[in-house]
């Protein structure tokens, strides 16, 4: 009977550990996208004057205010994986949480 309660004690806290650890990796996933979406990708001071000036005639920021309208949901930005990517546009970095006037959905 030992063996039987045993195992029935394992069983109940490997059911509550597995929901325990999904939480904590998608808690650690959000945490990470928020840390990448806050990093600074472009920094205009940095940039030439034709992709500043770019960036600024079409109102680009590296946050956008709008979380449903973000460079990482436009289908003229290509991820690089760390927060920081590619615009089709600028021809340069772009933030995943940034936003500009060119915006448009993926497809």
């Amino acid at each position: 009977m030992t063996n039987e309660n045993f195992s029935r004690r394992k069983l109940l806290e490997r059911s509550l550990q597995l929901p325990l650890g999904g939480m904590l990796l998608a808690t650690a996933a959000t945490v990470q996208t928020a840390q990448a979406a806050d990093a600074v990708c472009a920094d205009l001071s940095k940039l030439p004057g034709d992709q500043r000036g770019l960036r600024e005639s079409l109102n680009y920021v590296e946050k956008s205010m709008d979380p449903t309208m973000n460079c990482g949901k436009c289908g003229l930005f290509e991820a690089k994986g760390t927060g920081c990517g590619h615009c089709m546009i600028f021809s340069g970095p772009a933030n995943f949480g940034g936003h500009c006037d060119s915006w448009s959905p993926k497809a």
